[in-house]
């Protein structure tokens, strides 16, 4: 139980960091009238991988107040999906005679920025551009300090500090279920002659799998996943290496060359695994998106994880507020059931792919 004499409009909650999940629990607790202190550091201005929105997220957009957000310049529904997963062939998938819509592809840039400007234009959410380096709790509040020296005292925490969990890694286990790695990056036309096609790719490989899409801006979103020890060492300062493991691709080395695309630098690389903590709250804090739990990209449904956590943290951490402890029990239970369907989930799609008895990648999966 939240102590007696805290009331929500008395004490904040600290909300940390930058990405999708704090913000969406931020204007959901606005939409409660919460007050809110917002601490994270500027945002980086260097593209994002994550271009694939399921259509689920569409009524989580509606929730926060963002029904038109994919309307914007920069976002497209998924007409055709091209896969070659388990067979040598390239299925087609496309929303013609589907009871449901593929998704959206999104400029992962463009969709934060929305959001974000949304957010900071909510009186109840005061925004700190700063870091939290360390956290300390009492019996009734959290005392958060900054890397600028500054300190901000609050009734609850919202952690959405990404894979790093800063405050969940406090409190619980972080349980990892692979080591998956990304090498990404956005390719633009050199033969701008050619009318690209908009679609999305995803073809597996020997050592990993390969997904790529053309955004509304034509540069194709390249993302290639496997395990570090798989990739080659050094493979994200060496331009040449990518090239050659595009090569080894079928379908993707000849989308990129009939689509007139350049490969001119080496891929960023990111962490792209399945972690989770064995418990997404407790007393006076709450995990929100990959801080919780991040999923395989392959579920397409990472943002829309963050939306929901984001959300039903924020509306847990309010009730807590007012005395109701039960919130939070069933905000963690309903992560953990997702992480297992997930889980469940994943070990049913990898189990298609049997092209590749050899090899490590997909006997570990």
């Amino acid at each position: 139980m939240a102590p007696e004499n805290l009331r929500r409009n008395d004490a904040p909650v600290i909300v940390l960091g930058g990405g999708i999940s704090a913000m969406a629990a931020c204007m959901m607790l606005a939409e409660k009238n919460v007050p809110v202190i917002w601490i994270a550091p500027e945002g980086s201005s260097k593209p994002k991988p994550g271009e694939s929105l399921a259509s689920s997220a569409v009524p989580l957009l509606k929730t926060l107040g963002l029904a038109c957000i994919l309307e914007a310049p920069g976002h497209r529904k998924v007409e055709v999906l091209f896969s070659s997963w388990g067979t040598d062939q390239l299925v087609e998938q496309n929303r013609t005679g589907l009871a449901g819509d593929l998704g959206y592809v999104i400029d992962r840039s463009v969709f934060e920025n929305h959001i974000y400007c949304a957010a900071v234009r909510r009186p109840e959410i005061s925004r700190c551009f700063d870091t939290a380096v360390s956290l300390e709790r009492s019996h009734d509040s959290w005392t958060v300090t900054t890397n600028s020296g500054s300190q901000f005292e609050g009734a609850f925490v919202i952690d959405g500090t990404g894979r790093h969990s800063a405050v969940g890694r406090k409190y619980t286990t972080l349980n990892r279920s692979d080591k998956l790695a990304a090498a990404y990056d956005f390719l633009i036309q050199v033969d701008q002659d050619i009318e690209p096609t908009p679609a999305t790719l995803i073809e597996a490989v020997a050592d990993g799998w390969w997904y790529a899409t053309l955004l509304q801006d034509r540069r194709l979103a390249v993302n290639y996943y496997s395990d570090p020890d798989l990739m080659p060492k050094g493979l994200g300062h060496d331009v040449e290496t990518w090239k050659r493991i595009i090569g080894q691709s079928r379908y993707i080395s000849r989308w990129i060359d009939t689509g007139g695309f350049g490969v001119s630098r080496p891929p960023s690389l990111a962490s792209a695994g399945t972690t989770y903590l064995s418990t997404a709250a407790g007393p006076g804090w709450a995990a929100v998106g990959d801080a919780a739990a991040a999923f395989d990209p392959l579920s397409s449904h990472g943002m829309t994880s963050a939306l929901w956590t984001g959300i039903e943290g924020a509306k847990a951490a309010a009730l807590w507020l007012d005395g109701t402890s039960d919130p939070l029990m069933q905000y963690q239970n309903r992560v953990a059931e997702g992480v297992s369907q997930y889980i469940t989930g994943r070990a049913q799609i990898y189990g298609r792919e049997h092209r590749f008895p050899g090899s490590a990648f997909w006997q570990r999966r």
